[in-house]
């Protein structure tokens, strides 16, 4: 053999048996197998963690995306409408019946509360201890105002005699006390005492009087009162009487019974506005309230504070009194217990409304001002020569166009003072100016 010759020899790899071909094929065989078992059974554990989320993932877009439309589904559709529309309207009925409870008055409510409240006798003690505590601590404010006249009987001896009438106190100020009272104990014109709570007795002067309301004030010296005496009395709380309706309670106190310090509950009848009276309106109340008017009542409402008094029941139907709202005379009660009286015109007139405008055909009748219904007898403006029928434009060059206009003139006049007063007056078929000196009174 040559140097070179083992390079052609050729490389036979070692032959293997069948046997361990076979083992080898039975190996892969088992491999392929376990693989395959195990594969399986991670599967299966594994299932149940990503079926859930598979599954919704696939209803989620069957439902919505992919569900083929068949009658049924339609009909559901159909209806789901119906159903979402029935519901909403029940839903929003509650708030429309929520928003028209709303828009019932509140005084409607408590009224138709109260008439289903079936009262009982214990309601009717609670009440009545209540009005009775409010009639009670009107006490300490109300008086008895005396006018005494001594006179000589035949035998030389001296005999007081006079009248007498209730009075209540409005103010106390660092000197006196003031008490507002009638006008018609005064008229005898003798010495004034007053009769404080608990029958102490006093002697008193008279402030001013208002002859027209048939009003006055009296005033006793603080001095002359004792100290425990003036720990006792008080002064009166003044109440608002124009928020006074029909069918309010009130109480009268004073002398409703005939007799100083009785009381009794009534209540208002009746209630009208812008009653013309003697220089202003007034508001008109009736009292359903049994009294005898004879020594003076005042009425305080269940807060216990003035809100008037009753006045002459002339006129008035029985059982049924006419109440004067203090808050119609609070200017003039003012004005006296400053010991002033109050200005006094005497004329009872009315704001031009179109009633009144358009009954008079005259194109120059005035549009502005005060008709003049009627001037009182004596009075200043009826000495001074104006009269019915006349409409008052201007009080000392002032225009007046209301009521209001002309009270707010009023309180700047002074008795004895001299006012022009400048009225329209009819003159043949037509209107014109003219004025007149007047001097103020006092009421």
């Amino acid at each position: 053999m040559g140097e070179n010759d083992f390079i052609k020899e050729n490389i036979v790899g070692r032959k293997e048996g069948w046997k361990k071909t076979t083992r080898h094929y039975i190996r892969v065989a088992f491999s392929a197998l376990l693989f395959g078992v195990l594969s399986a059974g991670t599967f299966a554990a594994t299932r149940p963690l990503f079926s859930d989320f598979f599954h919704n993932e696939e209803q989620e877009t069957v439902k919505f995306e992919t569900e083929p439309v068949t009658e049924e589904t339609e009909s559901e559709t159909e209806t789901e409408p119906e159903t979402q529309t029935e519901t909403t309207e029940e839903v929003t009925e509650p708030p429309e019946t929520e928003t028209t409870a709303e828009t019932v008055p509140i005084e409607e409510v408590v009224r138709d509360e109260v008439r289903k409240y079936e009262y009982n006798i214990e309601d009717y003690k609670r009440l009545n201890n209540t009005l009775k505590q409010v009639a009670l601590s009107a006490d300490y404010a109300l008086t008895e105002v005396r006018s005494r006249v001594t006179d000589t009987d035949l035998f030389g001896e001296h005999v007081k005699s006079g009248s007498s009438a209730s009075g209540v106190i409005i103010a106390r100020t660092s000197g006196e006390i003031l008490i507002l009272t009638t006008d018609s104990v005064l008229k005898d014109a003798g010495d004034i005492e007053v009769v404080f709570y608990g029958g102490r007795t006093y002697s008193a002067s008279v402030k001013a009087v208002d002859e027209t309301d048939g009003i006055a004030v009296v005033t006793v010296p603080l001095s002359t009162i004792t100290f425990r005496d003036s720990q006792v009395i008080k002064n009166i709380d003044i109440g608002d009487s124009s928020m006074l309706q029909r069918g309010d309670m009130i109480l009268a106190v004073g002398a409703p019974a005939g007799t100083y310090g009785s009381s009794t509950v009534g209540s208002v009848a009746s209630v009208s506005y812008d009653e013309i009276q003697v220089d202003g309106y007034f508001k008109d109340m009736i009292a359903d309230v049994d009294i005898d008017p004879k020594y003076g009542s005042f009425v305080i409402n269940t807060a216990g504070e003035l809100v008037g008094w009753f006045g002459s029941n002339e006129g008035d139907a029985e059982g049924y009194h006419r109440i004067k709202g203090i808050s119609d005379y609070l200017d003039e009660i003012e004005t006296i217990s400053n010991g002033t009286r109050y200005p006094f015109l005497g004329i009872r007139a009315q704001e031009l409304t179109s009633d009144i405008t358009d009954a008079i055909p005259e194109a120059d009748f005035p549009k502005k001002g005060l008709y003049i219904q009627s001037c009182i007898k004596n009075s200043p403006s009826y000495n001074a020569g104006i009269q019915n029928g006349d409409v008052l434009v201007k009080i000392n060059d002032e225009e007046i166009g209301s009521m209001a206009d002309y009270e707010t003139a009023l309180r700047k006049l002074t008795g004895e003072e001299q006012a022009v007063i400048t009225i329209m007056r009819q003159n043949g078929s037509g209107y014109q100016e003219a004025d007149f000196r007047v001097t103020v009174a006092g009421r």
